[in-house]
């Protein structure tokens, strides 16, 4: 220090109660590790502690997010059922409506030749008869292809809610990730 003396660093140096105050703080200092780690206050039981309250929030945080997607996917679940059942009923009304105005139309036609001496059992008449037959079947035919694709619709609205749900939890576990690095935990 090139004779530079301040009284501080003469008093700590050179006499026996500056000795003492240093060997105090040393003390002192010794002292407060030992209430740190009886109290569990340690840096490395610190960062454990934060570790485990970390832990505790991210569970609690990936619990509730599977419950929030378990509970939309059975809702979803139970309307498209609904749907389903709608749309099925809806089906069997429309088909049982659509067999009893064949047979209506089937019953006017054959009046109609009747009426005018052609039989429904010879050429001409059995051809207008099949031509409606036909034309009811093919009816069905659209109708429940229709409903194919809406009870379709319902199945890829579900398989879209389960990937939905599963980036979700992608996203979380990244963000967990990230938050982990930010504490350096």
């Amino acid at each position: 220090m090139g004779g530079i003396t301040t009284p501080a660093l003469t008093l700590l140096s050179a006499s026996a109660p500056g000795a003492s105050l240093i060997g105090g703080l040393a003390g002192i200092n010794r002292d407060r590790r030992r209430a740190e780690d009886l109290l569990g206050i340690t840096s490395s039981r610190r960062k454990k502690r934060e570790r485990e309250v970390l832990d505790a929030e991210q569970a609690a945080d990936s619990a509730d997010l599977a419950a929030r997607q378990t509970a939309d996917l059975d809702d979803l679940r139970q309307r498209n059922a609904r749907t389903a059942d709608r749309i099925q009923a809806e089906g069997e009304i429309t088909d049982r409506n659509r067999r009893r105005a064949l047979r209506n139309e089937t019953g006017s036609i054959r009046a109609q030749l009747g009426a005018q001496g052609i039989g429904s059992a010879d050429g001409s008449g059995e051809a207008v008869l099949l031509g409606r037959e036909r034309a009811a079947e093919q009816d069905r035919q659209d109708a429940a292809r229709l409903d194919a694709l809406k009870l379709a619709g319902l199945s890829d609205e579900e398989a879209a809610l389960k990937r939905r749900n599963l980036l979700d939890l992608t996203r979380q576990q990244e963000r967990q990730r990230l938050e982990r690095l930010a504490r350096g935990l």
